[in-house]
């Protein structure tokens, strides 16, 4: 019984942990997306400069082109924005499981020291890896 209220909290800790990597891997796509979408922006912004720069282009250049190049912008820009509400609401999604995990943290050191000390040793022996995982778990030292 105790053993299995073991391994059970070494499933939750490895659970947590690939939630943790799948948290870092939205943030990380959310920052890719928003520079690439920089960089759309700058480059964009750069051949307007360069248009406006250059008279000689200028007149070569269809103002439809321009005002299609400027739409292009604010489109990037909005999506831009958006990009970055996501990211908020991901990150701040984030603080509230850290939140909820420091208040339990807090009691599972007891309850995880209860369920070792009540835990007959003769009844099951475990084998090393078992207990390497409750230590990479937390449970023991």
């Amino acid at each position: 019984m105790q053993v299995e209220k073991l391994r059970s909290l070494i499933r939750e800790s490895i659970n947590e942990y690939i939630r943790e990597i799948d948290d870092q891997g939205t943030g990380a796509m959310f920052e890719a997306k928003m520079e690439a979408c920089e960089a759309a922006i700058k480059k964009r912004e750069d051949k307007l400069r360069s248009v406006d720069g250059n008279e000689e282009l200028k007149e070569m250049v269809d103002e439809g082109k321009l005002k299609n190049i400027q739409k292009e912008i604010n489109e990037l820009k909005k999506y831009h924005k958006k990009l970055e509400k996501l990211k908020d609401k991901h990150s701040n999604k984030g603080k509230k499981k850290v939140t909820t995990d420091a208040e339990t943290d807090e009691e599972a050191p007891v309850k995880e020291a209860n369920i070792t000390a009540e835990m007959n040793m003769d009844e099951e022996p475990l084998n090393e890896s078992f207990i390497r995982m409750q230590r990479i778990a937390g449970i023991i030292k």
